[in-house]
């Protein structure tokens, strides 16, 4: 499911590469100096990288470009997306004569796959190579990691600096383990990158988004057939009263958000803020038909929710719950994400999340972590 063979496959320029001298079927290191020309034949291409364009695909599709060879997207196909290895190259050949130059050139090893990418501006009236990419592919012939450049400071030793280093790491059996954005082998460490995490059948449990090593920012749980099942975010409360922290909370994200999200932990439930004394306060459930952003406003609907407390603000402003009301509540919180409201006046409303504690978030987000039920203990 998550293993990918990104290799590009162009039968326009497979028989330029395929010259008796370049029976070499290697890219070579990512890490190099870029102003070292590339020992594979020019391909020049008449698209300039500079800008977004939507380029034509092997199969007729439209292609948007990016300024990323790969990238992820925060929802939905959770897997890194491509766009180099889906466009008709062969659709956009130039031709360049003395005192011309493409915008672009590409380089391509033996077998097909795309070793290089350099695009040109004039600076002065001269064409000046500006910035490119360099790729590597593993033995399988999947994408393995791309170092992007861009011309350096003056301060330099070399003419190109490497602005972003990408990899895609994999384990024996091929599968996508680690997604990693930048900074991939940096001493400092990795930036942000995604990790995919499978039980020891293949099973897909869980994708870990952090920002740094053991920063964890989101983590997509799925079931035992694969299908996603809950996600968890860590962000600021959409809502601070008097006495709330200021921090991040974790919690399991709804799947809609139309009301604002009050994050509480298990130890806050006892009461509930407020400010003005004697204003009528409930907190409900809704019902899991019931569309929360629908435009019949129906979630509103007094006959269609589930009463789990209610009652009035004390002398302080506070709305309290009996130790019974407290559990019954956080139980649905966490059966119901998003769909419990706690009615601080009878038109003005929150989504109670269950927060969960450091220690919780720091299992759920670990990526050496493979239980099942990391992110429920």
């Amino acid at each position: 499911m998550h293993k990918l063979s990104l290799a590009v496959s162009l039968a326009a320029a497979h028989a330029l590469l395929a010259a008796p001298a370049l029976a070499l079927a290697e890219c070579g290191p990512v890490e190099t100096d870029f102003s070292v020309p590339s020992p594979l034949p020019a391909v020049p291409v008449s698209v300039d990288l500079a800008d977004d364009r939507v380029l034509l695909g092997k199969r007729g599709e439209r292609v948007p470009t990016n300024r990323k060879l790969a990238w992820t997207h925060e929802r939905g196909d959770l897997n890194p997306q491509t766009w180099a290895d889906k466009v008709d190259w062969s659709a956009y050949r130039a031709r360049e004569t003395p005192g011309t130059a493409a915008p672009t050139r590409l380089y391509f090893d033996p077998a097909g796959k795309l070793c290089r990418i350099e695009r040109y501006g004039k600076i002065r009236g001269r064409t000046l190579l500006e910035s490119g990419y360099t790729l590597a592919y593993d033995a399988a012939g999947a994408l393995a990691a791309y170092t992007e450049y861009d011309l350096a400071g003056a301060s330099s030793a070399l003419p190109y600096a490497a602005t972003r280093r990408v990899c895609l790491q994999r384990n024996a059996q091929g599968v996508l383990t680690t997604f990693i954005d930048d900074r991939c082998g940096d001493a400092k460490g990795p930036g942000a990158s995604r990790h995919y995490l499978h039980d020891a059948s293949g099973r897909l449990l869980r994708v870990v988004d952090t920002l740094s090593p053991g920063q964890p920012l989101a983590v997509q749980t799925f079931d035992a057939q694969g299908k996603p099942a809950q996600r968890y975010v860590r962000q600021p409360s959409a809502l601070i009263a008097p006495g709330d922290s200021q921090g991040l909370f974790a919690y399991p994200e709804p799947a809609v958000r139309p009301d604002r999200l009050y994050p509480r932990q298990r130890e806050q439930m006892a009461a509930m803020p407020g400010e003005i004394p004697g204003v009528e306060w409930r907190i409900v459930r809704i019902p899991d038909d019931v569309p929360m952003d629908g435009d019949d406003q129906s979630s509103w609907d007094p006959a269609l929710q589930t009463v789990l407390a209610k009652g009035e603000t004390d002398a302080q402003g506070a709305a309290n719950l009996t130790p019974q009301a407290q559990e019954q509540i956080w139980q649905a919180m966490h059966a119901h994400p998003g769909r419990v409201l706690f009615y601080f006046d009878p038109m003005g409303r929150v989504a109670l999340l269950p927060a969960m504690t450091p220690a919780q978030w720091t299992a759920c987000g670990d990526p050496a972590n493979l239980a099942p039920d990391a992110c429920t203990k």
